[in-house]
């Protein structure tokens, strides 16, 4: 139910077909609230029905000249969706190399005091 009638709303059918497509909604409206109280029957029956009228309504509005994208677009298509590599992962755990003498000692972490010598 819930796609046909977005199917109906791609469409525009809500203005070329605008009494089939209030139908729908108010149809699936009445069977949401069937399927909230827990009466499954008259849900089912009202949700077919609902599909019923957002398909005819999607019907209505592309014989009424709407026009539908032979492609759907695809959200994985986007660039802000693709894989990021991921970086090198450091290596925990592994002691320095000896340093030779002489050599001047590592600087101290950010924000840290040197430890005197």
């Amino acid at each position: 139910m819930e796609v046909s009638i977005r199917a109906a709303k791609e469409v525009n059918a809500d203005t070329l077909a605008p009494e089939l497509y209030r139908m729908s909604n108010e149809v699936g409206l009445q069977a949401r609230q069937a399927y909230r109280l827990k009466n499954f029957k008259a849900a089912k029956k009202l949700a077919d029905e609902a599909r019923n009228y957002a398909e005819r309504a999607e019907f209505e509005a592309i014989r009424n000249g709407a026009k539908r994208d032979l492609v759907p677009s695809d959200p994985l298509s986007d660039p802000s969706y693709a894989p990021v590599p991921l970086s090198t992962p450091v290596e925990v755990g592994v002691p320095d190399a000896p340093k030779p003498p002489g050599e001047a000692p590592p600087p101290p972490p950010s924000g840290g005091v040197p430890n005197p010598p």
